[in-house]
């Protein structure tokens, strides 16, 4: 008597199995590829985003990751803001990368800093163009490149490279004081 209750059971709980495994196949189905496109939209929106809050990994030898980006009226960092002004100081070992090598990138202030010569600096926004990176950057033949998807943009504020051009801020040089304004 008990082996033939225990295979009704086996045999109740075996249907059940399969009904359980029915409705979870049907609930991962429908569910799971929405719950995986938040995700992945999350993540996609997020590698791809302009805004201003993007973080900055520092992969390039010219990526200057100092400052927290909120704006910084110290002069211990070698550069203060005030409103869309940012004025910095070049002797600054901040910006030692900036004489050294001729260009930066600034991100505490999102903005890549380029040295013509002795007298002239030009600034530019380090968002790319292309789809916003700001952390890849390199310089050579008077171009900068986004490694991300290797667009290059003239550093002359003018010539539009592929995606659009970097947008140039002002800048003016008084003795080793740069003035920038976005």
């Amino acid at each position: 008597m008990k082996v033939g209750i225990r295979f009704v059971i086996f045999i109740q709980n075996s249907n059940m199995d399969n009904t359980k495994n029915n409705k979870r196949r049907d609930f991962l189905m429908n569910v799971c590829p929405t719950v995986a496109m938040a995700f992945l939209g999350i993540t996609v929106l997020d590698s791809c985003s302009s805004g201003d809050d993007d973080s900055d990994y520092g992969t390039g030898s010219n990526n200057n990751n100092s400052g927290n980006g909120s704006g910084n009226n110290s002069t211990d960092q070698g550069y203060t803001v005030s409103g869309n002004t940012i004025t910095i100081n070049l002797d600054h070992s901040m910006f030692s990368t900036l004489q050294s090598n001729g260009w930066m990138n600034f991100s505490a202030q999102n903005m890549l800093l380029l040295k013509i010569d002795s007298s002239n600096y030009r600034a530019f926004t380090n968002a790319c163009p292309h789809q916003g990176a700001r952390d890849r950057w390199s310089y050579s033949n008077n171009k900068f490149t986004c490694s991300r998807h290797g667009n290059s943009y003239a550093s002359d504020c003018q010539t539009a490279g592929n995606g659009g051009k970097l947008d140039c801020y002002t800048s003016t040089l008084d003795g080793s004081t740069l003035t920038v304004t976005k």
